[in-house]
């Protein structure tokens, strides 16, 4: 199974952090979640996440400011014309310049 590194960030409280879990724990093709020394070790039922799920990583490392370079590990032929458009608010953050 697929895994996706992810650094936390700051919560501003313990609501906060419970939301960051619940939102990461209830997106699809998220199997489980477990705390590491160098951050969440995130397993993924498969490496081809659907728009839905991929949209909600998205969402959930910008909300949080969180490196999101590694998100771009999950670009397919399918998904490519929308996750790659240069207008999308991710791009510089995913693919850079």
């Amino acid at each position: 199974m697929p895994k996706l590194r992810v650094h936390e960030g700051s919560y501003y409280s313990q609501s906060d952090e419970a939301a960051f879990f619940n939102w990461l724990q209830a997106i699809p093709g998220v199997s489980s979640v477990v705390g590491t020394p160098t951050g969440l070790e995130v397993t993924l039922r498969s490496k081809r996440l659907s728009q839905v799920a991929l949209r909600e990583l998205l969402a959930l490392h910008f909300r949080y400011g969180l490196p999101m370079k590694d998100l771009a590990q999950f670009e397919t032929a399918q998904n490519k014309s929308w996750f790659r458009a240069p207008h999308m608010y991710w791009h510089k953050k995913v693919f850079g310049r």
